[in-house]
């Protein structure tokens, strides 16, 4: 190896036989050079690895494969990757998502004449089916909520497309990494960025993300254990300032109730965590009724009339 490349791109993969060639054909079709490749894949089931041995002679970049011996989870593999990058920068894409080709090349050029206090940027990105058909943008009038100072939206809800984002490898080095306790990872670590640094947008859809069916964020199998992680990283910021406390508590109550729902067991001691922060009676009578059983079934029927309401009253 010889050189400092001015990019990692990682490529996280898990079963995702059927896209990751899409995948890494847009890797190979990228206008940017300066970077390497390192391929990361958290122990497939199916013929995933298979398929990427050959393109790490095919890519026009250093390329290399590292394959976890077995299932780590997405904040491990993460980490992984990270330890085995060199570049000043990282920009990261799932097996089953896939680059426009001025991705890397629009927001290196952003990136790289900024100053440290802006840790990543980020762009839109196009929603996709898993024929490539488009759903929708991911902001749909071109433009986020916020940037710069990004904190105090982010407190408030996920808005980033983390797919797009491009970042200083020191800047996320500085915050320890991804928390491997938490079942999935963006989040809690642009919340840490953000808490820091500034985040910049780089205008255009620049990624594709495939809304699947068979993706961890919507399969319901997955959905207490989300749930439950966003309580937890939420609770990191309850000391943080008035304001973000009160956020926080809210927040990661609702979360913990939908962990509950979804799993009784899980849920329960994300519960206990989160009414601990603000025990008012109704949570406290909540927490206590969630060992009786049957007690969740109840609770996932309030949500779920809480959201068709909320559905209807948006229709109207």
């Amino acid at each position: 190896m010889t050189g400092t490349p001015a990019v990692t791109l990682m490529v996280i993969t898990y079963n995702h036989e059927c896209y990751v060639d899409e995948c890494l054909q847009a890797v190979a079709a990228q206008t940017f050079r300066d970077f390497e490749v390192v391929v990361i894949d958290d122990a497939s089931t199916d013929g995933t690895v298979a398929r990427v041995r050959p393109w790490l002679d095919r890519l026009p970049v250093e390329a290399r494969l590292i394959v976890n011996e077995r299932n780590l989870g997405i904040c491990a593999t993460r980490n992984r990757a990270i330890d085995a990058a060199r570049g000043t920068f990282l920009s990261s894409v799932s097996g089953d998502d896939f680059y426009e080709p001025e991705k890397i090349a629009t927001q290196h050029a952003v990136i790289s004449t900024l100053d440290e206090d802006v840790a990543a940027v980020f762009s839109n990105m196009r929603v996709v089916q898993d024929d490539r058909a488009p759903l929708s943008l991911w902001f749909p009038d071109g433009r986020p909520p916020a940037e710069g100072r990004i904190f105090e939206h982010m407190i408030r809800g996920n808005f980033m497309p983390a797919p797009t984002v491009m970042s200083r490898r020191a800047a996320v080095l500085a915050t320890g990494g991804y928390d491997e306790s938490l079942f999935y990872e963006d989040y809690d670590m642009w919340l840490r960025l953000a808490d820091r640094h500034e985040f910049r947008f780089v205008p255009g859809a620049l990624v594709n993300y495939r809304w699947s069916g068979t993706s961890v964020s919507r399969d319901t199998r997955y959905a207490a254990q989300m749930h439950a992680s966003r309580a937890r990283l939420l609770m990191k910021w309850v000391d943080r300032d008035e304001r973000t406390g009160a956020i926080v508590r809210d927040r990661a109550w609702r979360n913990a109730r939908r962990a509950f729902a979804y799993d009784a067991t899980l849920g329960r001691q994300a519960l206990r965590t989160a009414a601990g922060t603000h025990p008012s009676a109704s949570r406290r009578a909540l927490v206590a009724a969630s060992s009786i059983p049957g007690s969740d079934r109840v609770v996932r029927a309030a949500l779920d009339a809480d959201d068709w309401l909320t559905r209807r009253r948006r229709n109207r």
